[in-house]
């Protein structure tokens, strides 16, 4: 992401904090930057290893915390990768899928497409089950690593 994008959406992110009633203190801060400079996702682990270069880095907790606030507020999302890992990201906004790299880990986010509504539809018909909500996560090699 370019720089004014990255500082646009720490800035909305603060704003959110805020009118949730959470207080933007310096660990949340470290936490939210570190997420939102990332290009590809991360765990909770990747995100402690990162801060560690910073003057006075976040505890661990701080940041399991930081990144369960963050979750509930809907500004990140999971990110199943290979393995059964999970990482995080920043939330993506309307019917969008995501695109991995096997290799590298770096991360696209790609538009939805209105045939899997169609699909999700037919196995709504077929099982009952109402769907409320998907993922959709392409794994493969990126042009740099192929």
């Amino acid at each position: 992401m370019a720089a004014l994008a990255l500082n646009h959406l720490l800035e909305n992110w603060k704003i959110a904090l805020r009118q949730q009633g959470y207080r933007v203190t310096r660990p949340r801060l470290q936490v939210m930057e570190i997420i939102v400079s990332s290009e590809t996702p991360l765990k909770p682990q990747d995100i402690y290893q990162l801060s560690l270069d910073l003057e006075s880095p976040p505890g661990i907790a701080s940041i399991y915390r930081t990144l369960e606030m963050l979750d509930d507020l809907g500004l990140i999302q999971q990110i199943h990768q290979p393995g059964g890992c999970h990482a995080i990201w920043p939330a993506v906004e309307g019917h969008k899928h995501l695109l991995i790299c096997s290799s590298c880990g770096q991360m696209r986010v790609i538009e939805g497409n209105e045939d899997i509504e169609d699909y999700i539809n037919k196995i709504e018909e077929q099982t009952g089950y109402h769907v409320k909500d998907h993922w959709l996560q392409l794994f493969g090699t990126c042009q740099n690593c192929s």
